[in-house]
């Protein structure tokens, strides 16, 4: 009897290791992707500036700044050589026991030994489908008014023509550096720009390649530096320059730029740090870089330049950056959440991408309070987006063009609001913008006018009836055929 049944065991065995075997990436690849989703939707990044805000002094800056108030609608792109195996962008390198980092075996059964594999996509980085032209065209259909393009994120690779490291898409090494287009960043910067759209440069501040930062004479311990700044400070300072190095070659060989957007909010000096945040509990470490010298040298070669040193707060975050949510209320300064459109910042083989609607409802949410909403797509390693999403930027797209006036220029509206998502007004406070769904009942708004409004719903000439509700408030019902997405009521009176 213990034969046969060590005998079924072992046969039971041997199909379950089979299954095992055969499931083992699709299931680290949904690891992957919920890890990543948690990751930006509790990682502190998602929470607001640390620091006090500070408003702008420079009045070019504060221009900018209110101008960019209007745009309301963004492009982030994350995209480097880790598309070719779809994982998430930079953190599996990261030797810290966290979901987001966990690393896939077939790639390599040591860190070290990964790590060596992870540098090398280097070498086979081929993005020949790569068409920035076709990107700024779906963004702008889309009703999108500025983009976010990663030129180095965390793992140190440039996809910018940068004259300080080899480790770049235009290296010898990489076998698209002899193609025209090679220079990416330029690329994309100059398409978007000819579409009319800001450009805005991702740049990570910490590099894990750099030998500046992550110091090979010491393994690395997790995100910071390696080694203590304080005990060799030449070698920081190096890694300081290279750094300075880098963003002037961004601000002055690479056109007009509108927005510096800098990542890694590890890279600060101490006394930023908020010891009631997780993850900056652990930095321990000095890791100034000498923001003022850069924004100076920044806003030198680009004057007005909104500089957006993440999670840091202070003179150099112009705005606020809450990650993978919208706040539930308005924070009370500029802010923009940022959102991947699938439930990775990087390109992921079978994407599950957000629903038109979904993306419409969040950047209903954003704009009724009071801020704006960059939307992420990752490309794939050969260059192109996935059908699916240039779909929902047509759609969305679709959509702004008959309720942008509610979104684009407005500000949040201080009205109290019932039923609806939310409530924004022209900028001289004349006419309010009601945006929601029409499902759990009607609407109803705070009202202090003596005479009933004109209501109308957007799009159309089709009037809106509206009646007393409780006390300081009318009541208005959205009228057949409005079902299934978000649709705005124009309030005028």
């Amino acid at each position: 009897m213990i034969t046969k049944c060590a005998k079924a065991l072992l046969a039971m065995g041997k199909r379950v290791a089979k299954d095992v075997i055969f499931s083992a990436s699709l299931r680290l690849r949904a690891t992957l992707q919920f890890a990543f989703l948690t990751f930006s939707l509790f990682h502190p990044t998602s929470l607001f500036s640390q620091a006090p805000y500070i408003p702008p002094s420079d009045p070019l800056v504060k221009e900018k700044l209110a101008q960019w108030q209007d745009l309301k609608f963004g492009l982030l792109m994350h995209w480097g050589p880790y598309s070719q195996w779809g994982v998430v962008e930079s953190w599996s390198i990261c030797p810290e026991d966290e979901p987001w980092c966990r690393r896939d075996s077939s790639h390599g059964k040591t860190y070290t030994e990964y790590v060596r594999n992870y540098e090398a996509l280097q070498t086979s980085f081929n993005p020949t489908a790569f068409d920035p032209g076709k990107w700024a065209k779906a963004a702008k259909d889309a009703g999108m008014k500025y983009v976010v393009f990663t030129t180095k994120h965390h793992d140190g690779f440039c996809m910018f023509d940068t004259k300080l490291t080899d480790y770049k898409v235009t290296s010898p090494g990489c076998p698209f550096h002899g193609d025209p287009r090679a220079n990416i960043a330029k690329q994309v910067f100059d398409a978007f720009r000819s579409a009319g759209l800001w450009a805005g440069a991702y740049f990570s501040k910490p590099d894990w390649h750099c030998p500046y930062y992550w110091w090979p004479y010491f393994p690395p311990k997790d995100r910071n530096v390696n080694y203590l700044p304080s005990r060799y400070p030449e070698r920081w300072q190096r890694f300081k320059d290279f750094t300075y190095g880098q963003i002037e070659e961004l601000m002055s060989d690479y056109g007009k730029m509108d927005i510096l957007w800098l990542d890694g909010g590890q890279v600060r000096p101490l006394n930023t740090i908020d010891t009631t945040v997780s993850w900056q509990k652990a930095i321990t470490i000095e890791q100034d870089i000498d923001m003022p010298r850069i924004a100076a040298m920044a806003r030198k070669h680009q004057p007005g330049l909104l500089m957006v040193d993440r999670t840091v707060g202070g003179e150099y975050e112009n705005y606020i950056t809450p990650e993978g949510h919208v706040p539930d209320k308005d924070p009370g300064v500029p802010w923009e959440t940022c959102m991947p459109m699938g439930t990775s910042w990087s390109w992921m083989p079978n994407e599950q991408y957000k629903s038109t609607k979904e993306i419409i409802r969040t950047l209903a949410q954003a704009v009724t309070r009071g801020g704006s909403l960059l939307l992420n797509v990752g490309p794939r390693p050969d260059g192109q987006l996935d059908s699916t999403a240039y779909v929902r930027l047509k759609e969305v797209g679709q959509w702004l063009q008959v309720n942008g006036e509610a979104i684009y220029g407005t500000r949040a509206s201080t009205w109290e609001t019932h039923g609806a998502i939310g409530c924004t007004q022209s900028k001289d406070g004349r006419v309010h913008y009601l945006l929601g769904e029409a499902k759990g009942g009607p609407w109803s708004f705070a009202w202090k006018g003596r005479e009933m409004p004109k209501v109308i719903l957007l799009g159309t000439d089709q009037a809106i009836p509206v009646k007393s509700g409780k006390p300081g408030f009318l009541m208005l019902e959205l009228p057949p055929g409005t079902e299934g997405g978000v649709v705005v009521v124009k309030i005028e009176g």
